[in-house]
């Protein structure tokens, strides 16, 4: 059937800032902006994000949507301790302090303006 990831939805409360935000400091790119169904698709290596304010007007179930939380979604890099230096002078919050887990794996866990909160690996 091949099966592959489509998009990931983020879901923000004011679309302008969270372009603003995804971009400057998680590097994605703007595709195409849909300012009617307040929403932005962007596209962060081949995943395609759609940064988006829910709407109870799409239909049932869009009403207990929620913005901020911690998400399902895991960014991965080549130099996390590099990396999470470099967000915090951008003013980045980490609601999770980089540590070493059982595992051996090293994370922390960030949040964006308006308090997702990301895995970091």
């Amino acid at each position: 059937m091949g099966f592959k990831l489509g998009q990931v939805q983020i879901f923000v409360s004011d679309i302008q800032k969270a372009k603003k935000w995804y971009s400057e400091v998680l590097g994605m790119k703007l595709v195409e902006e849909y300012p009617k169904m307040k929403c932005a698709r962007m596209k962060l290596g081949d995943t395609e994000f759609f940064i988006e304010t829910p709407n109870p007007a799409w239909g049932e179930g869009w009403d207990a949507v929620n913005v901020g939380g911690r998400t399902p979604i895991i960014f991965a890099v080549d130099d996390v301790v590099r990396t999470v230096a470099v967000m915090k002078k951008k003013g980045v919050r980490f609601v999770e302090e980089l540590s070493m887990r059982p595992w051996g794996e090293m994370k922390a866990v960030f949040a964006d303006p308006d308090g997702n909160e990301f895995n970091l690996v």
